[in-house]
């Protein structure tokens, strides 16, 4: 059987997650057992979830740029794939926190994930050592597998407070310009609207000027 419930709370004067204090909460989950079920001890635990999460806002502006907690920020971004030199995609938990750092004394506050769903650890050291994100799926398409991939990345990492922005993907030649692509774009927009509504959308395309197509449904120009 599945259940569903919602509860609300409040942090008084909460310290905001920033990209120079990359402040991070924590919240516990506890499910235990209902008192009086004769199969069941009454206050036993049987499962805990906990989730690290930041407090912070975000806005594009077309004319002014970008701004976390309502200060403006000169988005200084790199294009960074998975592989590593010497280990390829098999990357240990180390390596992407030694990326970040790296990334962060060259000067470099935005990571997009390019152009792969970023590992938890990379997500996960983005938030800890303020990053900002840019979070882009594999696949671009309208399909039940691709978006059940794309919908798994969103649950994932919809409570990272360094995610600013959803990629629908990168680069897609043959449908990007033209209505096909902005057809399954907007099936894909939706779906993430669905499960997050608080970030923006964008798309890694190569088309130069050209509007039509996907350029014409994602909130900023990728």
């Amino acid at each position: 059987d599945k259940t569903s419930m919602e509860a609300e709370f409040q942090i008084d004067n909460p310290i905001l997650w920033d990209i120079d204090n990359p402040h991070l909460y924590e919240l516990k989950v506890i499910l235990s057992c209902k008192s009086g079920l004769e199969y069941e001890e009454a206050g036993r635990v049987t499962d805990v979830v906990t989730q690290t999460f930041g407090i912070r806002s975000i806005k594009f502006d077309a004319e002014k740029g970008f701004f976390l907690n309502g200060c403006r920020v000169q988005l200084n971004g790199a294009c960074v794939h998975q592989d590593f030199a010497c280990v390829g995609v098999a990357v240990p938990d180390d390596v992407h926190e030694y990326k970040i750092r790296k990334l962060k004394e060259m000067g470099v506050n935005a990571y997009r994930s390019s152009h792969n769903a970023p590992a938890p650890e990379l997500v996960e050291a983005c938030d800890k050592l303020g990053m900002l994100l840019m979070d882009e799926t594999r696949m671009f398409g309208s399909s039940p597998d691709i978006l059940s991939q794309m919908e798994a990345l969103v649950r994932r990492d919809r409570n990272h407070p360094s995610v600013i922005l959803w990629s629908l993907g990168n680069e897609e030649h043959s449908v990007q310009s033209n209505n096909r692509g902005r057809r399954m774009a907007k099936t894909m927009i939706r779906a993430i609207h669905a499960l997050d509504n608080t970030r923006p959308i964008t798309f890694g395309a190569n088309n130069g000027i050209d509007y039509e197509g996907i350029n014409e449904c994602v909130d900023v120009r990728g």
